[in-house]
């Protein structure tokens, strides 16, 4: 039932955003729409929205008696706590603020009702009267002056598929269809909004505990960008703006499959309960938190669902050569080594898939894992004699503020004005004692932002080149030693090690009927004769 909000109430909703734009107003129409619990929902605009804007819905319609009350200030049938917001609109104010700047026409019908009523609003004028009418509601706004683009209105539209993708959405432009979607699921909706290429890209992500769910799709490391415009959040059906440790979360799942500064693409639609998050009621309503259970329920599905699909490109659930072999860490199969291309890329075989191996980073991932692994394990060792290191007035200033972190790459002391002695270091860095100087002043300027990004720096140093050359049994070596790493498919700095083409691509490519039967060498397949053989000569 509508009724008008108790002032206090008001109070804490007033300085809230209603209708700017042309977006603005589909926007607050279309979740008038979801909150009725509408599955259809048709979007119309004529000259660009200034000459007419329609939204139609097959929901739960307004009442007769309560369609006056629809379009006043403050009035709104959703909210009762506002510590507990369970529809998409709260305040009441969209369709008053319509009336102020335009003409408002709302023919709603509830499915109980017998016919339905049209409401003629503008300024301080309402009109009420009966009207035949489907069950459903149709709102028109009729020479509303604002900004906007129908560009805008079909990503925004998009943007609520890839939350609702049960939806059956229409949009139309000047009565020339722009946007059909048949409610087909969320991997459709992802094509309309990334696209068919990238959409193929996207892992599916889904986990369920404790009373919270996770559903989306996420890309690998072969598809990120420098910000995350294309990382879109839902809680509860709410599109949201990403809480600042949410995003870390995700950040911190990536780990290094992803390079320094870079975010996935892709849709995660969060159902929470309403304890676990609270949204800013006098903002835009996309600004969340959420409590630190959340983040560790999110940052576990992200892991869930990388340890299942492995993240190598177009990595398909490999299966092993040999049925019998120890599975890897990673879960990858053996590779037999087949060859090198250009002194740069491996060629590998397991099964029915060719891998190309990219040596540099395969060893950078190898040495990355050794250094993590032997500092775990054997912590610093005492320098065979100190090492001597001048810092200028920059580094010295900056050496207190640095001082916890480099302790953990070096034991030192200061030994006099703009020096310090380095006592203890890795095992892995004793070979290089002209290198420590360079090394320790790269941690102190924080050039290696973190531990991790150091020793991913100071992995590509040893790692063999490209075209550096490598016999039979280095190729095969380096294979082995990557596929006994925890994450083979990227190096230390989030570039992919390896590619994968499958038997059946190569088939389809070169236009073949079948491959080579397992353990059996492919046999040319006989040429027909052009031309039938010469009649034998006739007896008579």
């Amino acid at each position: 039932m509508i009724r008008p909000l108790p002032e206090e109430l008001r109070g804490l909703l007033a300085r809230g955003e209603v209708v700017f734009s042309l977006r603005d107003v589909v926007r607050e129409l279309l979740e008038n729409a979801l909150d009725a619990g509408a599955k259809r929902v048709r979007v119309e605009l004529y000259g660009g929205g200034r000459e007419r804007i329609v939204v139609e819905d097959d929901g739960q319609g307004i009442p007769l008696a309560e369609l006056p009350l629809a379009v006043e200030p403050f009035a709104t049938s959703k909210l009762l706590d506002p510590g507990r917001i369970t529809t998409l609109g709260f305040r009441g104010q969209a369709l008053y603020a319509l009336r102020q700047a335009a003409l408002l026409r709302i023919r709603s019908r509830p499915r109980f009702q017998v016919g339905g009523g049209l409401l003629l609003a503008r300024g301080e004028r309402v009109e009420v009267r009966e009207v035949p009418a489907p069950p459903g509601t149709r709102v028109e706004v009729v020479g509303w002056e604002g900004e906007g683009s129908e560009r805008e209105v079909a990503e925004l539209l998009r943007r609520y598929l890839l939350h609702y993708p049960w939806l059956s959405l229409a949009f139309f432009a000047e009565g020339e269809a722009r946007l059909l979607f048949p409610g087909a699921g969320l991997k459709e909706a992802a094509r309309l909004a990334f696209g068919r290429v990238l959409t193929e890209r996207l892992l599916p992500v889904e986990r369920e505990a404790g009373g919270m769910r996770l559903q989306g799709l996420l890309s690998g490391p072969q598809a990120s960008r420098t910000r995350p415009d294309l990382l879109f959040l839902a809680i509860n059906g709410r599109p949201v703006a990403w809480p600042e440790g949410l995003l870390k979360t995700v950040r911190r799942a990536y780990r290094e499959l992803l390079p320094e500064g870079h975010f996935p693409v892709g849709v995660l639609n969060l159902t929470l309960p309403l304890e676990a998050f609270r949204l800013r009621l006098d903002a835009r309503k996309e600004e969340v938190a959420v409590l630190e259970e959340v983040e560790a329920f999110v940052e576990e599905g992200l892991r869930e669902a990388f340890q299942r699909h492995n993240l190598a490109r177009s990595l398909p659930e490999p299966r092993p050569l040999m049925p019998l072999s120890p599975p890897t860490p990673s879960g990858l199969p053996p590779l037999r080594y087949l060859g090198q291309f250009r002194g740069s890329y491996l060629l590998a075989e397991a099964g029915d898939t060719l891998y190309v191996v990219d040596q540099h980073a395969a060893h950078e991932r190898v040495l990355y894992e050794e250094f993590q692994r032997r500092l775990k394990e054997e912590g610093l060792k005492e320098l065979p004699y100190p090492v001597l290191v001048e810092l200028s007035p920059a580094e010295e200033a900056l050496f207190p503020e640095r001082q916890e972190a480099l302790a953990s790459l070096f034991a030192l002391e200061a030994f006099g004005p703009g020096r310090v002695r380095l006592l203890a270091a890795p095992s892995f860095l004793h070979p290089y004692p002209l290198l420590l100087p360079e090394i320790f002043r790269e941690a102190l300027r924080g050039e290696g932002k973190s531990l991790a990004e150091l020793l991913a720096r100071l992995a590509c140093l040893p790692a063999v080149k490209a075209g550096h050359p490598l016999s039979r049994a280095e190729g095969q070596a380096l294979l082995d030693a990557l596929l006994r790493c925890q994450t083979p498919w990227v190096c230390p700095h989030g570039r992919p090690t390896l590619l994968a083409l499958k038997e059946e691509d190569l088939i389809r490519r070169f236009g073949r009927r079948s491959g080579a039967r397992v353990g059996e060498e492919a046999r040319p397949r006989r040429q027909e004769d052009s031309f039938p053989e010469a009649p034998g000569p006739q007896r008579g």
